[in-house]
């Protein structure tokens, strides 16, 4: 586990902005800790946008529907094919249930779903976030509703694939994080500071190298605990069996 502030220290260090042994608070510049926890920040958002922080995905059911909503309902609230929950930043994958297994579905958007009947059997799906007016609020407030949409009838229940929002870190807090992304987050924050700074073009490319070899060492190690990413059908001579035992179709 890293300490935050450790891992800004650390930076400093290896971009040239603090001497060896001191602290970035002797610097007499308060400001260099909070760009530190800023960018850090920001870096964990990216990376975990971006699928790196393999540990933060996180699976959901829900309604046998073709538009299901995910939205954080109030105490006493209800609404049709509705997911209670925060809606995720990013959906990674769908898929609908047939029989005690789940066929994937594509990624798509509206426009290639406007040509398929949407009668027929969900093949495809994407995701989009709006902002509604709470129905139980006096107040007007709003809150923010992930919509995901499917181009047909998925016949059964939907799985859902998300990357869960991680906490926003201060100055004091532990990163509980894997020490496999140590690397990664190390050189991660010392291009985000060159950057920031607006160091020498060649610290620039140096730190920009090195956090795109720790982002490729991390890609190398999620694929060997993801083996299959796309494959057939799985499919086998007990499928009819299973799927009329649990009363679903393909």
């Amino acid at each position: 586990m890293l300490s935050v502030n450790q891992l800004i220290q650390d930076a400093y260090e290896s971009i040239g902005m603090a001497g060896l042994g001191e602290s970035v608070g002797e610097s007499g510049d308060d400001n260099l800790n909070v760009v530190g926890v800023k960018e850090l920040n920001r870096l964990i958002t990216q990376l975990n946008n971006e699928g790196y922080i393999a540990m933060s995905q996180q699976l959901v059911d829900g309604p046998q529907a073709r538009v299901i909503y995910i939205r954080k309902l109030q105490d006493g609230e209800t609404a049709p094919n509705t997911i209670d929950m925060e809606p995720p930043q990013k959906i990674e994958s769908v898929a609908r249930a047939v029989g005690d297994r789940f066929i994937v579905l594509r990624n798509s958007n509206l426009i290639d779903q406007s040509y398929k009947n949407p009668g027929t059997t969900a093949l495809s799906w994407t995701y989009n976030t709006e902002v509604e007016t709470q129905t139980m609020s006096d107040h007007g407030q709003r809150r923010l509703v992930g919509i995901l949409t499917l181009d047909g009838d998925p016949r059964n229940k939907v799985r859902i694939w998300y990357n869960s929002k991680l906490p926003s870190y201060t100055l004091e807090d532990t990163i509980y994080l894997s020490d496999l992304y140590n690397e990664v987050l190390m050189a991660g924050l010392c291009n985000r500071l060159a950057n920031y700074f607006e160091l020498s073009e060649e610290k620039k490319a140096s730190t920009a190298s090195d956090f795109l070899a720790a982002k490729s060492m991390i890609k190398r190690n999620n694929i060997t605990q993801r083996m299959v990413q796309t494959s057939k059908l799985g499919s086998d001579w007990r499928d009819s069996y299973n799927i009329g035992l649990n009363g679903s179709w393909i």
